[in-house]
């Protein structure tokens, strides 16, 4: 909202003159602008998506949260206020699902519900777990009670292989009878171009399906932190096609939140090093997803 501030100007041209008028103006528009200011920041603390920290946090004493500002924003703050007061019955798949999306992002998450074993998988991104917590609360209150949820971080990365063929010639330097012998090579490589270009399609399925496997065989363990190592008898390892997966779980007893995520192969040099954030509440069922294709 703006006010016009402006005051000398709504004063007679003989007023304007006068010092004292000019300073009682001044000092009449700058509390004109503060009173702009708040009567904006009441307007926008009418709904949650605009709100100011000041109006979050009393909305989260009602709710009975207590925030963590080093590790939460506060469009997230606003994000989970929302969830909060969006969660009212009746709860279905479908309600959950439009949560997710709210939550996490659309596209951004994946779920599986194993009926047999009553147990609710989500899977999200590992670099940004301060939704998870919110997922575990909302679930809390709309799941049954016989359902068991189970988070899924997971670590995406990617592998690019790409195929270039360089065409050449042999250039000879002597000819048969003048010969000047170590002053140059017999004969030199004569560069004719590229015939087939990075960005040309050429890699086959099968090279990306072994390459995959290259990488399923060389993750030999994972250290959590710098310091947990989880050795390669605990790890799960799967592949479909040209993606190799490495899985595994950690336990509150390892660590009670996961910062610093590494694959190590079997000298204990370092494959991938992720920085990221989960808190570990319980068992925590971790995913990587090394994506092999062609590409530059």
């Amino acid at each position: 909202m703006r006010l016009d501030t402006d005051l000398p100007a709504q004063l007679p041209p003989w007023f304007r003159r006068i010092l004292d008028y000019q300073a009682l103006c001044l000092a009449e528009g700058k509390e004109l602008e503060a009173l702009a200011s708040a009567m904006t920041a009441t307007a926008d603390n009418l709904f949650f998506q605009t709100m100011d920290a000041p109006a979050v946090r009393q909305w989260e004493q009602v709710f009975h949260i207590t925030p963590n500002p080093a590790t939460e924003t506060l469009d997230f703050r606003r994000q989970r206020l929302l969830n909060r007061m969006s969660t009212q019955p009746p709860f279905t798949l479908g309600f959950l699902e439009n949560r997710l999306d709210a939550l996490v992002g659309a596209g951004k998450w994946t779920l599986e519900l194993d009926y047999g074993q009553y147990t609710l998988y989500i899977e999200t991104a590992a670099y940004d777990q301060s939704y998870a917590q919110e997922i575990s609360a909302t679930l809390d209150r709309i799941k049954p009670a016989h359902i068991v949820y189970v988070n899924r971080p997971y670590v995406a990365d990617g592998l690019l292989l790409s195929h270039q063929i360089d065409l050449g010639a042999a250039a000879y330097n002597y000819q048969l009878g003048a010969w000047e012998l170590g002053k140059l090579p017999f004969a030199s490589l004569q560069e004719l171009g590229v015939i087939l270009m990075p960005s040309q399609p050429s890699i086959q399925p099968a090279l990306l399906s072994d390459t995959a496997g290259f990488v399923i065989s060389d993750v030999a363990s994972v250290r959590l932190n710098g310091a947990a190592v989880i050795p390669g008898s605990a790890l799960t390892r799967s592949q479909d096609g040209g993606a190799a997966y490495v899985e595994y779980t950690v336990s509150q007893d390892q660590a009670a939140a996961v910062s610093r995520i590494e694959l190590l192969n079997a000298a204990g040099e370092t494959l991938t090093d992720a920085p990221v954030y989960v808190p570990v509440s319980g068992d925590v069922r971790f995913k990587h997803k090394i994506n092999v294709k062609e590409g530059q």
